[in-house]
């Protein structure tokens, strides 16, 4: 049945792969901005326990950094690989990351929020 052999070629094969020697312009534009991106959320993972240790005023910013980090680790495969997988992994980091951060302006009534 061709629906199944599609699903089938979803879920388990590569979308894109990026090459050095066969990268265009926008392969390595997309590469370098993935690359960029997972930068920065791993920033904002350091930021986020830098003001855990300073202020230790709330026990889940561990978990709030662990999320931003895991956010840029999937960033940083996907300047490489780009898989139904990884943006399904991608969505659902996105997806927790929105609800922390939920949490966090209703505790905070958006005040003293960086």
């Amino acid at each position: 049945m061709p629906g199944i052999d599609l699903i089938a070629f979803l879920w388990s094969e590569t979308w894109w792969r990026f090459d050095r020697q066969q990268a265009g312009f926008w392969g390595w534009l997309y590469h370098g901005f993935n690359i960029f991106e997972g930068t920065v959320w791993c920033v904002f993972a350091a930021l986020v326990l830098k003001r855990w240790r300073q202020r230790h005023r709330a026990k889940w910013e561990p978990w709030y950094a662990l999320t931003f980090f895991l956010f840029g680790l999937t960033d940083f495969r996907e300047a490489y690989v780009q898989s139904a997988p990884l943006v399904l992994a991608k969505g659902v980091i996105l997806a927790l990351l929105l609800w922390q951060r939920h949490l966090i302006v209703r505790r905070t009534d958006g005040r003293d929020w960086f």
